[in-house]
Formats: C-alpha cells, structure tokens, sequence
C-alpha cells in the first residue's frame, strides 16, 4: 500500500482519496490480497504489478514502461502483459511498452522498430513482423508462426506473411488446404 500511495502522497492528493486510489489501483492490476504483505516477500510478477498500480494511483493517460517484463519468467511476463493489455482496453490508458520480446508486441496496436535511434517500420503488428528478413538484420525475432510461414513461401506456398498468431496461422492453412483439395 505504501509503496502504491507515494505518488499521490507526494502531489498532495488528501488521505481519503489516496486511499481510494490505491484501493482502486490494486484491484485493477489484481493484488488486492497482497496489499499488506512486504514487497521483498513479493515474485517478479507481484512487484511489477505493485509498480503498475503506483502509477495508476497517479490517474494518467498514458504509460510508457521500459523492458517491465524483463527479468520476469514467463508466467510473469504473462501476468504483466494481461494486466496491460486490460489497461488499455478497459480502461483506455495508452500503453507504450518498449522490449525486445518481440512475442510481447504481437498484441500491440502499433510496432515501432527503432535501431541506433531511427524508426526503421512503423505498422501493424503483423505488417512489421512480416518483414523477417529485416527484422533478422536489426538482431530481431519474430513470431514462430510468422517464420514459418516466410519458409514456406520460399518453398513456393502462397500463405499470407502478415500471420502473427496460432489462430491466424490456423484459419490460412485451413483456406489453403480447401483452395488445394477444390483445385
């Protein structure tokens, strides 16, 4: 609790709506329960969330975050992006989350690849992902899908190179497998 108070503490909010604020705060990043415990007996994923909370009781528009997810494992990596992904959505906060987990990016609204302090793509997930072999020159991944169906294009299959997801990549090899089997 303290550590998601100091904000508003700090611009002189009053007590009882800190208190809101936080109360508020914990339940939307879901740590409600652990609003007492210490933050040293916290995981990863506990501590992020308390962190994301801290800025939530500040009430902004907008988050920028810088690598919140790496020194997470992946079920907190998870957690963090759920709870984002929640933010922007329901609660209409822009979210700028900078990372080289490029598997984080794939729900974004927009990808911005910069390299040496230039935008080199600007798009939508699936158009900058689709552009493998450039984003292989900047020491990029990209989604196992997405390279998968880049190799099979170079094998001669027409497949959409803008798949980012299983599902995606699910409903294109169900098209192509009909368009195969009606000749």
């Amino acid at each position: 609790e303290e550590d998601v108070a100091f904000g508003p503490e700090n611009i002189g909010i009053a007590p009882d709506e800190i208190r809101k604020r936080v109360d508020e705060s914990l339940k939307t990043v879901g740590i409600s329960e652990y609003s007492r415990h210490a933050p040293h007996l916290l995981s990863g994923g506990q501590k992020q969330r308390v962190a994301i909370a801290g800025i939530l009781a500040m009430k902004p528009e907008c988050i920028i975050l810088d690598e919140a997810t790496a020194m997470l494992d992946p079920v907190g990596r998870k957690e963090i992006m759920q709870v984002l992904g929640k933010l922007n959505k329901n609660e209409g906060i822009t979210v700028i989350h900078i990372t080289h987990h490029m598997e984080e990016a794939v729900n974004a609204g927009r990808v911005v690849v910069m390299d040496k302090g230039k935008v080199i793509l600007d798009d939508k997930p699936g158009e900058v992902f689709s552009k493998v072999d450039r984003m292989k020159e900047l020491g990029l991944d990209v989604p196992q899908v997405t390279e998968l169906f880049h190799e099979l294009s170079k094998e001669g299959l027409n497949l959409p190179l803008n798949t980012i997801s299983v599902d995606e990549a699910f409903d294109a090899l169900s098209i192509f497998l009909a368009k195969q089997e009606n000749g």
